[in-house]
């Protein structure tokens, strides 16, 4: 009987351990498990700012009150809808003088952290020395106390945004680990590639692009020798002085001459506001008890959701993100760290469809998350340098040249398609590979056009190509299509 009761426990403590087992909570990512840790850290740098600043205050009203208004409040740890950053000139990136691959992780975050509270602590061992001082010279110390305690809150805006940089890039990383195996298979290579040239300098050269720019875009026909790209915009950013500074950063950066030929970018904006975004006539935007319901300023939003609002038949300006961002390949959405004009006007570059021209990777550093690896290998070019690149004449050339292969290829598709003319359909998809070899959409078309049009031995070189190009791109609908034509020719 004794040893029966034992068995009967024995089994219902392994059951209840099961059961505990299959309830107990997924363990965090160590990604997250560490940014948390960073946060702590994060959030005792910014108490000892604001305990600095007390001090400071205390002391300027009782021995300097003309210091008092120089001495800025420190900003605080937020982001959400309409909170919007300071757009700032800032200083160009100097390019390194050899290839550099950069760098971000929580260790990093946090050794920045660690200097911010080490100087801190020295602004705070100046203040108690100079209360100390002669009348005479005690407003020159406080002067330079408020200069660098000035410097200090620029600093710790800094650090705040690498730290909404790493969660972003972290769980982007955390989410699609095989698409960025590929990325970093790819920067390490071109590392060793610079690395091993003579001439390790920046880059001037860049492979073509398959650049599909969005349909809102308009070339305008040339007048004179200037060409202008015409691109609407929607915002619900409430701020002008915001909105009229990105426009100017826009306009300016996207402005280049090519001897006497000017090229131009002109933005359209059109401001919606949050009740018209929110409580329009399709809007879903309302409160439980029937109201109109657009968010408070800094609540936390979705982000594609929230996009989806828009009109779709331009680009978005609008706010709401950790950190600066595109999002649905049309909206750039500001965060609440101080932006660039510069960094803008690359962002922008992918509105009009480029990509990144810097290439991205990852380590895998274990119980501290990953450490996110960028590498630039053009720092003259605007989408491979955002701190440091210009808008070049091949960007302008680049969209004009792909705007008319969008109208070759749309031609393409209407004739194969619409009008069931396989024929006239490949000789505009062949117009637009003689143009870009390259280009993934015309190879694919012309593969199905040939096929349809009797030539399937023509088509059969294009489908093997086109395998080819969709295994590096990932693309299983077209590999297994590929795969299912190359199958049949072999049969």
């Amino acid at each position: 009987m004794r040893r029966l009761a034992a068995l009967a426990l024995a089994v219902f403590v392994t059951g209840a351990t099961v059961a505990t087992r299959a309830q107990a909570p997924t363990p965090e990512p160590a990604y997250v498990v560490r940014g948390h840790q960073a946060e702590v850290h994060q959030r005792e740098l910014k108490e000892r700012l604001d305990r600095v600043h007390a001090q400071l205050s205390i002391r300027l009203q009782r021995d300097a009150p003309d210091l008092l208004p120089a001495l800025e409040v420190p900003p605080p740890i937020a982001y959400g809808y309409q909170i919007l950053p300071r757009i700032i000139a800032g200083t160009p990136l100097r390019p390194p003088a050899r290839p550099h691959v950069e760098n971000f992780s929580w260790p990093a975050s946090d050794a920045m952290i660690s200097r911010e509270m080490t100087n801190l602590e020295r602004i705070e061992s100046e203040l108690a020395a100079a209360s100390q001082k002669p009348a005479a010279s005690r407003h020159a110390a406080y002067e330079a106390i408020v200069a660098d305690y000035k410097k200090a809150v620029d600093r710790r805006r800094v650090i705040d945004a690498d730290i909404d940089y790493n969660w972003l890039w972290q769980r982007q990383i955390a989410d699609a680990r095989p698409f960025f195996d590929r990325l970093t298979a790819r920067l390490n290579a071109e590392v060793d590639t610079q690395e091993q040239s003579a001439s390790a300098g920046p880059r001037v050269d860049a492979p073509a692009i398959d650049l599909d720019p969005p349909d809102f875009m308009r070339v305008g026909t040339p007048a004179g020798r200037l060409r202008i790209v015409t691109v609407p915009v929607f915002t619900d950013v409430l701020d002008n002085s915001d909105v009229e500074a990105f426009q100017r950063a826009i306009e300016a950066y996207w402005h280049v001459y090519d001897g006497q030929n000017e090229y131009r970018v002109r933005l359209t904006i059109r401001t919606i506001s949050p009740e018209q975004l929110y409580c329009g006539p399709a809007s879903d935007g309302k409160a439980a008890g029937g109201g109109c319901a657009p968010p408070g300023k800094g609540e936390h939003i979705d982000l594609v959701a929230h996009v989806a609002r828009f009109p779709g038949d331009g680009a978005v300006l609008t706010s709401g993100a950790e950190s600066l961002q595109l999002v649905a390949g049309r909206a750039i959405v500001l965060g609440p760290h101080d932006v660039a004009p510069r960094t803008l006007a690359h962002e922008f570059g992918h509105v009009l469809g480029f990509p990144d021209a810097y290439l991205r990777g990852y380590k895998d550093l274990g119980a501290d998350g990953f450490q996110v690896m960028e590498f630039v290998p053009n720092y003259q070019d605007i989408m491979s340098s955002p701190g440091a690149g210009s808008v070049l004449v091949r960007h302008f050339e680049a969209l004009i040249a792909a705007k008319e292969i969008q109208a070759l290829m749309q031609s393409g598709l209407d004739a194969l398609y619409t009008q069931s003319d396989p024929n006239a359909a490949a000789a505009r998809f062949r117009e637009v590979l003689e143009r870009n070899p390259e280009h993934y959409g015309a190879t694919l078309q012309l593969a199905k056009a040939l096929d349809r049009a009797g030539k399937p031995a023509e088509a059969l070189q294009l489908w093997r190509k086109m395998l080819e190009m969709a295994e590096a791109a990932g693309d299983a609908e077209t590999i297994a299509t590929a795969r299912a034509r190359l199958g049949d020719a072999r049969q």
